[in-house]
């Protein structure tokens, strides 16, 4: 029986999980800080390996320049920036890839060899997001099977050994430096099958608890400099301060969760000042952040045509979620409804389930494509079934690599997600007009497919040498039956929809790059078939007078193209980690 793992790549924490002898998750112990977490923060020592975990944050105070932390929010994004720490240049990818690796090195440490794996991501991160963190995986040296939903692995954790009846579940997942909630259907058919149907997701990719920790920290300092008889602004230029409030910050939030009023001290230039902070300011000067996220369970609600009443189980994930005003918001909402789900281990236990379902899945796939002679285009190197050193893999041994589930996981259930973007290049329509052509709509099923012809454009016929043709390709949150995205008017006038419709969440994503052989006539008709899934876009291209499959991927600013990745997973290699400085 082959042997899996699923990892929570969070914010602030993360962690790694697999399924022991009778096919239940269970997290591995980071016996360097006594937790089954990993502090997903990175210390760059000074001629020395990379530090990754709680002793990377204790160098805040000495060495914060070469501390980082919060990596998650910039993977993927525009707003992602490179460091460079002895000569070595790092992105938001490889650092994000260091973290990974130094889970997998200390499950390694006790016997683990940390392979197949999926990584979780907030359901409401774009395509860009979704293919970095899979890239991250890949330069930590992972087979990276699939990218799942943050509260879809959480419900699959819960529900591997909970209900044998239907029931409307939501999860609230407040983590780290994240927020998303989603609603499933979950129902046991007559057979003792079940099925998980993902109705809505919705949330803030940049709404979590680190913003509770910015309250409080702007709180402690304002206390901190009206005690001192200071300018609140001279704590914002005395680095060493900053550093000492900041350490109190995260201890007093903890604390307040179970204790009404937290006391600190700090000592500052040989002063000592005793301070106190209670769970009643701490709420008020964090409410609107409280509001934000019930805004967006009541418009998810809204959206699914769903009451409240008609949600049976409110299940409350991530770290964030244990503090009593998101306890108390969720009660007046949903009484008696709610239920603390394993907030800082369900992820990464739902995602050791979610890898063992898509690495049967696959094995399936396997046995159905060597018994009938069918094949795939999406498994010839990209979302390949096996890495290439499996790929001799016969029919017999691939059935006994199929991994034992827990009911009522394990009783043949189906999962259906969905897509949180939708997706399309432009086209003109009959008006002159440049619109978004969707192919795949948010709402849809994931994974799914969409296949498109286009004419090869004239500039790229008949070249005596290898040339690209590059399609630019957007993401929006178009449903099916909304109204088509103009992109340009009839004069070829750009038209600017995100100030138009703010809510479109309008982005192009980069660009569907096809190499395009010598000598290709001009006549060439290319197909895309395009297939989204948790790890983001995947794109086949094809002549179809030939049907030659051409080498296609989509190529984006703010992830690695393949020669990119080639080089990062090289750089990467001979790097190791320290759990300890």
């Amino acid at each position: 029986m082959a042997k899996v793992y699923g990892i929570d790549l969070g914010t602030t924490y993360s962690s790694i999980a697999t399924l022991n002898d009778n096919g239940m998750p269970e997290t591995i112990e980071n016996f360097a800080d006594s937790a089954h977490t990993l502090a997903s923060a990175v210390f760059f020592p000074e001629g020395g390996e990379p530090v990754i975990g709680v002793a990377a944050k204790g160098q805040l105070e000495s060495d914060a320049h070469r501390v980082v932390q919060l990596i998650k929010r910039e993977i993927g994004k525009d707003s992602a920036y490179e460091r460079e720490y002895d000569g070595v240049v790092y992105d938001a990818i490889t650092i994000s890839s260091l973290i990974l690796k130094r889970m997998a090195e200390y499950a390694g440490a006790q016997g683990h060899d940390v392979k197949d794996v999926v990584i979780t991501c907030p359901a409401y991160f774009g395509n860009e997001e979704r293919n970095a963190t899979r890239q991250a995986g890949i330069i930590a040296g992972f087979n990276v099977l699939n990218i799942v939903n943050e509260p879809t692995a959480a419900a699959f954790n819960y529900l591997s050994r909970e209900f044998k009846e239907d029931k409307k579940i939501m999860v609230y997942d407040l983590g780290g430096g994240t927020f998303d909630i989603t609603l499933f259907d979950y129902s046991v058919g007559d057979d003792g099958k079940t099925t998980i149907d993902v109705i809505r997701s919705g949330g803030d990719d940049e709404l979590g608890g680190s913003d509770w920790d910015g309250r409080l920290f702007d709180h402690i300092a304002s206390l901190y400099a009206d005690e001192v008889g200071i300018d609140r602004s001279d704590i914002d230029n005395d680095s060493e301060l900053k550093l000492k409030l900041r350490t109190v910050v995260e201890a007093t939030k903890m604390s307040l969760t179970g204790m009404a009023k937290k006391n600190f001290t700090i000592n500052h230039d040989g002063d000592t000042h005793r301070m106190e902070v209670t769970r009643d300011n701490f709420e008020r000067i964090t409410q609107d952040l409280v509001d934000r996220t019930m805004n967006y369970v009541h418009g998810l609600l809204s959206e699914a045509g769903v009451t409240a009443n008609e949600i049976d189980m409110v299940l409350l994930v991530g770290g964030s979620s244990k503090m009593p005003m998101i306890t108390n918001a969720v009660e007046q909402v949903f009484p008696g409804k709610w239920k603390l789900e394993e907030p800082d281990l369900a992820v990464a236990k739902g995602a050791a389930l979610a890898a063992a379902i898509e690495y049967n899945e696959r094995i399936r796939e396997f046995i159905r494509s060597e018994e009938q002679g069918g094949a795939d285009p999406f498994n010839d190197g990209i979302g390949s079934i096996f890495p290439e050193n499996e790929q001799q893999m016969t029919v017999e041994e691939a059935k006994s690599q199929i991994i034992d589930l827990p009911t009522p996981i394990g009783a043949g259930s189906t999962i259906i997600d969905r897509l949180s973007r939708a997706f399309g290049t432009p086209a003109r329509n009959a008006h002159g007009e440049t619109v978004l052509d969707n192919l795949l709509y948010s709402g849809d099923q994931s994974p799914s497919d969409a296949v498109e012809s286009y004419g090869m454009p004239s500039a790229y016929a008949d070249r005596p040498e290898v040339s690209y043709f590059k399609d630019p390709i957007y993401e929006c949150s178009l449903r099916r039956g909304d109204a088509p995205v103009m992109l340009k008017d009839a004069n070829g006038n750009e038209i600017d929809n995100n100030a138009y419709d703010p809510g479109l969440l309008l982005k192009e994503i980069g660009t569907i790059t096809i190499e395009i052989p010598p000598y290709s006539p001009a006549s060439t008709q290319l197909e895309y078939s395009l297939r989204a899934k948790g790890d983001g876009i995947h794109v086949v291209a094809k002549n179809l007078s030939t049907n030659q499959v051409f080498e296609a991927f989509i190529e984006s600013a703010n992830t690695k193209s393949p020669d990119e990745l080639a080089a990062a997973v090289k750089q990467m290699a001979s790097v190791s980690t320290q759990g300890d400085y």
